[in-house]
């Protein structure tokens, strides 16, 4: 919302029309991800709860499938919150306290995505894909405090 005010006031500036559409394409796919997470628990529920002798690989790739989906939520909510920045230079007075709810939001979705990853990560066995999710995730949250750290935030208010 924020950059499509700015664009607005800008209507031939190519940066922020790529934002407004990058954002817009986040925001349906990770709507979109909601479900795949919701059909992805449930896939690793039926696993476990299977008595047979391929239970054990039905619930690995059960949970390799519920880390993906996570894991593309995390990597959409750290763009989100680089496209926040980028955006806050043309961001209208009136709007900056909307960017700095947008960059909360992306960074609890963030934090929650990697609570997710880290615990079904802890069910996997060891391998390329855990390695590399934990690097990816670890990077994502680096970058994301850094960037919180450059956005709007609530400050608790001193009192007389």
């Amino acid at each position: 919302m924020v950059a499509g005010v700015a664009l607005l006031r800008a209507p031939d500036d190519a940066g922020l029309r790529q934002i407004v559409d990058e954002m817009q394409a986040l925001r349906a796919r990770m709507l979109a991800l909601i479900d795949e997470d919701v059909a992805a628990f449930g896939r690793v529920v039926d696993a476990r709860r299977r008595t047979d002798a391929a239970r054990a690989g039905a619930v690995g790739e059960a949970l390799l499938g519920a880390t993906q989906v996570p894991l593309e939520l995390a990597s959409a909510s750290a763009r989100v919150l680089e496209q926040c920045a980028a955006v806050l230079p043309a961001a209208r007075p009136s709007t900056v306290a909307d960017l700095g709810v947008a960059a909360a939001l992306a960074a609890a979705a963030l934090e929650g995505a990697a609570l997710t990853v880290r615990a079904n990560l802890e069910g996997l066995p060891a391998s390329a894909f855990v390695a590399e999710s934990r690097n990816r995730l670890a990077e994502w949250l680096r970058a994301a405090a850094a960037l919180r750290a450059r956005l709007p935030r609530a400050r608790e208010e001193s009192t007389p």
